[in-house]
């Protein structure tokens, strides 16, 4: 027995309609046009059935096939189990008309069903396949009409557990001012954010939305500056909901929890010492005390003495024998001036 013809006969595939117009398939056609007979609401459960009566291809040239477009189908599937397979198809002519529908698997058609579509009209075909049967593999399958079609794969076997998201950081000892600190290094798998927790595991702190990928140095603001040395937690989060925003705290946890390794949450400690004012004064004071006490004092008390008691002294010296010389003129006219006068006065007496 051919490939072919095994997978024919193992697939047992039914016509399904999820209409995307008004009606269900040939309620919504002008029968007499389409030259069928319009079912009661009684006879839509045998609708399949009337339509492959009456499946035709028209002729080239007399009228354009159906479209076919938006085809959907799942691309793994378990050994057994059901899938859906669907597609939209389109009526481009300007009358009503039923042309053939096929899902078709490896080339070989499975099914084949006529739709009734009203001039211009889309409506959306599906077919339920059952997997029973198929040997694990990979299959061509699609949705054709005459001249269109859409074709996917389809791969049949045991499917591998999905990996669990993961993340790493590293979360250093630091010093900070107390407004933020710094993760050292991320790497979120499907991306999130970094919260900070405190010893009570309150969070204080969080970034904004980071992308998959690794990340360093990494700046996370807290809610609070800090104004003691304190140990904390860098703690990693996944993006849950998808809205690019950390809903950890106001969705009680319910929404972007934490990435966890083994069921425990993916975290890092560090120590945080906020600056201290002894640390940051301490050079302030020293430097301006050596140089306000030592250096500025040397200065003042040699320079300024050697220069003012010896150059000065030797300046007084020489204006004090200047002064003394004045001194010594103001004796001598003083010893000058006595004669004159003692003169006068002899003269005068001796008269």
């Amino acid at each position: 027995m051919s490939t072919r013809t095994r997978i024919a006969g193992v697939l047992v595939v039914v016509a399904l309609v999820a209409a995307a117009a008004t009606g269900t398939g040939l309620a919504a056609v002008d029968t007499q046009q389409a030259q069928v007979e319009q079912p009661t609401q009684t006879q839509t459960q045998t609708q399949t059935q009337t339509q492959t009566q009456y499946c035709t291809y028209p002729s080239n040239g007399t009228y354009e096939s159906f479209g076919v477009s938006n085809l959907s189908a799942p691309s793994d599937v378990e050994p057994g189990e059901e899938v859906t397979v669907s597609a939209d198809i389109t009526n481009p002519n300007d009358v009503p008309m039923i042309q053939c529908v096929e899902f078709r698997l490896e080339g070989d058609v499975v099914v084949r069903t006529g739709w009734a579509l009203n001039p211009n009209e889309t409506e959306t075909i599906a077919f339920d396949v059952n997997t029973t049967g198929l040997e694990d593999g990979t299959y061509i399958h699609g949705i054709e009409t005459r001249d269109f079609g859409e074709l996917t794969t389809l791969t049949v076997g045991e499917q591998p557990e999905p990996e669990e998201p993961n993340a790493t950081l590293q979360f250093d000892d630091q010093e900070s001012d107390g407004s933020n600190v710094t993760v050292a290094s991320a790497n979120l798998s499907e991306g999130g954010y970094i919260a900070i927790l405190d010893e009570n595991g309150s969070v204080i702190g969080a970034t904004d939305y980071l992308e998959s990928g690794p990340q360093e140095n990494v700046t996370v603001p807290l809610l609070e500056p800090l104004n003691e040395s304190a140990n904390l937690t860098a703690q990693a989060h996944l993006d849950t909901n998808d809205n690019q925003t950390l809903d950890f705290l106001t969705s009680n946890g319910t929404e972007d929890g934490p990435y966890t390794m083994n069921g425990t949450p993916v975290t890092d400690d560090a120590v945080v010492t906020v600056g201290e004012e002894p640390t940051t004064e301490e050079p302030t004071t020293d430097e301006p005390e050596t140089t306000t006490t030592d250096e500025p004092e040397t200065t003042t008390t040699d320079e300024p003495e050697t220069t003012t008691t010896d150059e000065p002294e030797t300046t007084t010296t020489d204006d004090e024998t200047t002064t003394t010389d004045d001194e010594t003129t103001t004796d001598e006219p003083m010893s000058e001036t006595p004669p004159p006068t003692e003169t006068p006065i002899h003269n005068e007496t001796e008269n």
